[in-house]
């Protein structure tokens, strides 16, 4: 984790052995912040949640929890709780598979949970997003009208291919996909990333091939090709071509595979058209961008975590009576904490100072245009 916990005693659990570990940035969450902030005092005052969780099965594919944030990368073996640690996670017995799955367990997973809330708010804060590609449809339109010809796609399979270019912190959006086949049966799109099939997606099409488009929202990062795969077949086409280095931090292109399987096939590049048609968009990705910048908004992260922290005691969801007697601090004392930006002392007010250091480090080192939503009366944040 970017950054982890202290072990500072007050705790009667042992928290799993990520949120304990020496963190990236050199710098934990409960230390050099307000002194209320123990372990003790988050578990109590964190939301209480009823987890529950499926036991594991060998069959079944796991994505990367931290990741992917899903209870269900998170499994019961032998009456203990592991969390998924890589993406594509099957047929590893989490008991003998230490590098795939993580034990933990309920306490780990509260707190895990409210870090990464935490951080999320501390990178949106940030406005790091420059759009390459917002809302743009990749296709060439094919009108029935146009008498186009019906064209059998060569080889095995057809695809695009996405490559990020110059940067490995793109991440892509799938709006829509139209797929112009000449038959009425439902046909699957694979999703392969470096040899790996990672997911399977319908796309719905009719006998005519015409050009209708339907939502998917499917989002996709990381290194390596990208590639969306289709079976070969008949599909309405003219002629049309796509320029693979039309756009600005990434390559898009077409090929045709032969092989047995999509993932293990050889593909081929061209640029004509195969009846495949995507509405996308693409950004740099902020979460990514940080991980390899951790010497410099480390203070910033641990300081919106502090805020979040304190903030989640002033609203004391679960109604802790005792809450002036376990943290030493009124309602008063933490309105003050959370809310008085001008008071050098107060957690927004070291915030925002390490929010406008935040903002000076990105204009000098990311090519992008910035609002600085630091200027003014100062900011009051909540944790989601």
């Amino acid at each position: 984790m970017i950054l982890s916990i202290a072990e500072d005693l007050t705790n009667t659990v042992t928290l799993d052995s990520e949120l304990l570990a020496v963190p990236d940035s050199g710098m934990y969450l409960n230390t050099g912040v307000h002194p209320s902030i123990t372990v003790d005092n988050l578990l109590k005052f964190l939301p209480n949640v009823d987890f529950t969780f499926g036991a594991y099965a060998g069959g079944t594919t796991y994505g990367k929890y931290e990741t992917s944030r899903k209870k269900t990368d998170l499994v019961v073996d032998g009456g203990i709780i592991y969390q998924s640690l890589v993406a594509s996670n099957v047929g590893n017995t989490p008991a003998s598979s230490p590098t795939q799955w993580l034990v933990t367990n309920i306490e780990s997973l509260r707190i895990k949970s409210f870090a990464f809330s935490s951080q999320d708010n501390a990178i949106a804060k940030l406005n790091l997003k420059r759009r390459l590609i917002d809302s743009q449809y990749l296709y060439n339109v094919v009108e029935v009208s146009e008498n186009p010809t019906i064209t059998t796609l060569p080889n095995d399979y057809s695809a695009w291919v996405f490559e990020p270019k110059g940067s490995d912190y793109v991440k892509f959006t799938i709006n829509e996909i139209a797929f112009q086949a000449t038959t009425a049966t439902p046909q699957s799109l694979y999703v392969i990333n470096q040899g790996v099939l990672v997911t399977t997606l319908t796309l719905t099409t009719n006998l005519e091939g015409r050009l209708e488009f339907e939502d998917h929202g499917y989002v996709f990062s990381g290194k390596g090709k990208w590639i969306f795969a289709v079976d070969a077949q008949a599909v309405l086409t003219n002629g049309a071509t796509v320029d693979p280095l039309k756009y600005k931090g990434f390559t898009v292109s077409m090929a045709t595979g032969v092989g047995a399987t999509p993932q293990a096939s050889e593909y081929s590049y061209s640029n004509s058209n195969n009846g495949l048609s995507f509405n996308i968009q693409a950004h740099l990705d902020s979460a990514v961008y940080l991980n390899y910048h951790l010497v410099d908004y480390g203070q910033y992260l641990q300081a919106k975590w502090e805020l979040d922290v304190l903030t989640m005691f002033l609203h004391n969801s679960n109604n802790r009576s005792s809450r002036q007697e376990r943290i030493q601090l009124d309602i008063n004392m933490l309105t003050a904490e959370v809310k008085d930006g001008k008071s050098g002392g107060s957690a927004l007010a070291k915030f925002n100072i390490e929010l406008k250091k935040a903002f000076k480090r990105l204009s000098a080192t990311f090519d992008t245009q910035l609002k600085d939503n630091s200027k003014g009366g100062g900011s009051t944040l909540r944790s989601v």
